[in-house]
């Protein structure tokens, strides 16, 4: 077997906006790509709500000026995305990995996402909007954590916790998910001339910034691993905030924890790490500091 892509979505989505006929969003509710969304988004945003109620919330957002860029996005990925990710994904995997699962072309749902065996790009994210070729990176890091899932034999990070330990594993598994994730397009994105599209990669060039996000990541991550008894408080819950939407902290620090293993200790140990528990991908290097001038 190897991986499916399916563009069912986005063309139902497309003729939907094109006509305004509901008959298109009940069949869209009805695709393997909704069921996928449905499980991400029940398991991450707490989501009660039946497919049809969500395949509506998202179409409805979608503006009807979006239509060209989607279409546009849509031939994009078919030209550009299919089969070509994930061969560039595998360098960043163990050998012998298989994706197994689906890619899912959908409209209006987060930028893309991963469960377990399946993940998912929206072709009506404003991203793509505005620059269809960051479809092929944001590909490459969303097979990845596909990937990244299967090397941990299918366990998925979850938020409930509770205690300031169970915290620390959450943000190793996190840290090392997405940083791998950003990593893995890297290269692709120095060779296209496209580090500069995108704040994460326009921070791993800035040696100051990245000096000053790798302590402030650090300051927050000894702060649960050193109280792994302590229960989590308010306080506790919007430092997970800068790691993630706040600071994207375990993506920029993630992935330069990646390109500092991979450079020091070579890509072999940086592709073992995947089957091992996340925090040995902290600790490889965590005593080091990861200084950005090293």
């Amino acid at each position: 077997m190897s991986l499916i892509y399916d563009f069912t979505f986005a063309e139902l989505a497309i003729k939907f906006l094109e006509s305004d006929n509901a008959e298109y969003i009940h069949a869209i509710a009805k695709t393997d790509a909704t069921a996928h969304i449905m499980n991400h988004a029940a398991r991450f945003s707490g989501w009660s709500g039946s497919p049809l109620e969500l395949v509506t919330e998202l179409l409805i957002s979608i503006r009807k000026e979006s239509l060209p860029n989607i279409v546009r996005n849509l031939a994009f990925a078919h030209e550009h995305v299919k089969n070509n990710a994930e061969n560039i994904a595998l360098q960043f995997l163990p050998k012998g990995t298989e994706f197994l699962g689906t890619m899912f072309f959908t409209c209006g749902y987060d930028i893309g996402v991963a469960y377990v065996e399946n993940c998912s790009l929206n072709l009506a994210h404003p991203k793509f909007l505005a620059d269809a070729c960051e479809l092929k990176y944001y590909a490459v890091h969303e097979l990845h954590h596909v990937g990244f899932v299967t090397c941990k034999g299918g366990a998925m990070p979850s938020l409930a916790v509770s205690t300031r330990g169970e915290m620390a594993e959450l943000i190793a598994y996190l840290t090392h998910l997405e940083g791998m994730g950003t990593f893995a397009p890297l290269a692709l994105r120095e060779r296209d001339g496209a580090l500069n599209r995108d704040n994460d990669y326009v921070a791993l060039q800035d040696n100051a910034q990245l000096d000053e996000l790798v302590r402030e990541y650090f300051d927050i991550y000894w702060h649960f691993k050193n109280n792994p008894d302590e229960i989590l408080t308010d306080e506790d819950w919007q430092k997970l905030g800068l790691l993630s939407d706040g600071k994207r902290l375990w993506y920029i620090v993630g992935a330069h924890m990646a390109r500092v293993i991979d450079e020091c200790f070579g890509r072999e140990r940086l592709l073992s790490l995947l089957s091992e528990p996340s925090v040995n991908f902290i600790m490889q290097i965590a005593d080091e500091r990861l200084p950005a001038s090293r």
